[in-house]
């Protein structure tokens, strides 16, 4: 029996956002309530609000966007789920990420940092003082496992405030289709990874597709066979 398990978040007005993001706009333009026929709004959003995925267009002028990846593209069926727990503006090393040696199968590297719990209780510190990826970890990861096409955070992002040149790096070298063997790997940020989830057997990332965009907001599924 499959189980079905949503590793994003709703996005609202309260959404919390990575430095500098602009801020969520819902307006209501049609309401029944009001004399309208229907209800209709007007969503404004930046393509890296809430749970969302940064494609190549992202730092790569030449890279692909979003509208260019396939359907397929999205479904990963050899998730790997660490458990690598960072408090407030630490970082991801290398061997943070050892185990996954055991795994040189995994087309989707799933990092818990377990920093979701600032989400709600302390937003700042959860957008400005969060844990972020290394370029050193980035690039060992490319040049050691080229079967991985994704790699999601349960951060605001694999970059922080206080590292933001590291992180700007680390995005470079995930999303570029050149110096490495496999393909770009598309990150997923912002993701809800619950500490009772032990393993997934497949994940399925469904963002909104707009013509030429450098990612945008999606519902990631885990797929949980029992």
């Amino acid at each position: 029996m499959k189980r079905y398990i949503k590793l994003s978040y709703n996005i609202s007005g309260d959404t919390p956002l990575y430095p500098e993001t602009p801020p969520v706009i819902i307006e209501k333009v049609k309401e029944i309530s009001k004399g309208n026929s229907c209800n209709t709004s007007i969503i404004n959003i930046s393509s890296h609000t809430g749970t969302h995925i940064d494609v190549p267009r992202h730092f790569i002028d030449s890279g692909r966007a979003i509208s260019d990846y396939s359907l397929e593209e999205f479904f990963f069926i050899r998730p790997l789920l660490i458990d690598c727990p960072k408090g407030i503006d630490e970082i991801i090393e290398i061997d943070d990420l050892a185990v996954l040696v055991d795994s040189p199968q995994a087309d989707i590297l799933l990092i818990r940092t377990g920093f979701q719990e600032y989400r709600n209780r302390d937003v700042n510190t959860y957008c400005f003082r969060n844990p972020c990826l290394s370029t050193d970890a980035a690039r060992w990861i490319r040049k050691n496992f080229p079967c991985i096409r994704g790699l999601g955070i349960d951060c605001i992002s694999v970059s922080s405030g206080i590292n933001r040149e590291m992180g700007r790096e680390t995005h470079r070298i995930l999303l570029t289709d050149n110096d490495f063997t496999g393909a770009a790997v598309l990150i997923v940020e912002d993701m809800f990874l619950p500490s009772e989830i032990n393993d997934l057997n497949e994940v399925i990332v469904s963002p909104i597709f707009i013509e030429g965009l450098d990612g945008a907001p999606c519902t990631v599924i885990g797929i949980i066979e029992d």
